[in-house]
C-alpha cells in the first residue's frame, strides 16, 4: 500500500494514495449535524453555553464533554494522535488496539497448529495471515489447504477453550468449506488463537458501533 497522510476535521490519519482499504480497516465516519441534536446522545444533558457540543471521532455521534472526555488513537482507522471519543468507542478501540499491538504480528508470522478440513485430514501445519492480513494461508505436506479469505467466512467458533484462551477454533467459509485449528503443545499456539479469534470478531463486524467484545470474550 502506497500510505499518505491526510488531515480531516477529525484528525491526521494514514490512508492508501489510491483509495485502497486494508484488512479491518474502517473508514472515517461522517459527523452527526449538529442541528439534528439538542441534547447529548450519551445522557441527555441539554446543550448550551457552558455545555459544548463534541463529535466522537469513531462513530460521529454528538455527546457532551463528560461523555467524550477521553482520548484514544483509534488503530483501526489509522488515526495517528489519540482523538476524542464516547465511552462506548473508546472501550472498543481499546478492545481493537490489543489486536494490532499484541496479536497482528504474530498472526502474520505465523505458528504451527493442529489442522482438520472438511475431507477429514488431520495434521500440523503452519498458519499464518497472509498479504495484509486478510488471507488465512494453512500450510501442510500431507494435508494441503487452499486458502481462505477472511473476507468469505460465513461463521466461526471456539469449540475448546481453557484458562489461556482458545485452544480449538472452528472456521466455515463460502462453498461449504470448513477448517479446524487445534493448538499444539506450544503455549505460542494459544497465542495465535486468541489472536485470530480477535482478528475473525472484527471481520465479521465491520459496522463502526458493533466492532468489540462480546460480554464474555476476554480476548
Amino acid at each position: 500500500m502506497d500510505m499518505i497522510l491526510v488531515t480531516s476535521k477529525s484528525g491526521m490519519r494514514m490512508v492508501d494514495r489510491h483509495g485502497k482499504k486494508g484488512f479491518l480497516e474502517l473508514d472515517e465516519p461522517a459527523w452527526a449535524p449538529d442541528d439534528n441534536f439538542r441534547a447529548c446522545v450519551g445522557c441527555n444533558k441539554m446543550f448550551g453555553l457552558f455545555n459544548r457540543k463534541h463529535h466522537c471521532r469513531r462513530c460521529g455521534g454528538v455527546y457532551c464533554g463528560d461523555c467524550a472526555t477521553e482520548k484514544v488513537i483509534p488503530m483501526r482507522l489509522r488515526f495517528i494522535d489519540p482523538v476524542r471519543m464516547c465511552g462506548k468507542c473508546q472501550k472498543i478501540a481499546r478492545w481493537e488496539n490489543d489486536y494490532f499491538n499484541n496479536y497482528q504480528m504474530k498472526l502474520k508470522t505465523g505458528e504451527q497448529l493442529i489442522v482438520e478440513t472438511e475431507t477429514g485430514g488431520r495434521d500440523e501445519g503452519t498458519v499464518s495471515l497472509g498479504g495484509d492480513g486478510g488471507l488465512l494461508q494453512i500450510t501442510s505436506e500431507t494435508n494441503p489447504v487452499v486458502p481462505i479469505l477472511m473476507d468469505e467466512v460465513t461463521s466461526f467458533r471456539v469449540t475448546e477453550e481453557g484458562s489461556d484462551g482458545v485452544h480449538m477454533l472452528s472456521i466455515d467459509s463460502f462453498g461449504g468449506r470448513s477448517v479446524i485449528l487445534a493448538k499444539t503443545n506450544r503455549p505460542e499456539s494459544v497465542v495465535f488463537l486468541n489472536g485470530l479469534r480477535k482478528a475473525l470478531r472484527m471481520s465479521a463486524k465491520p459496522d463502526h458501533q458493533k466492532s468489540g467484545p462480546s460480554n464474555n470474550d476476554a480476548t
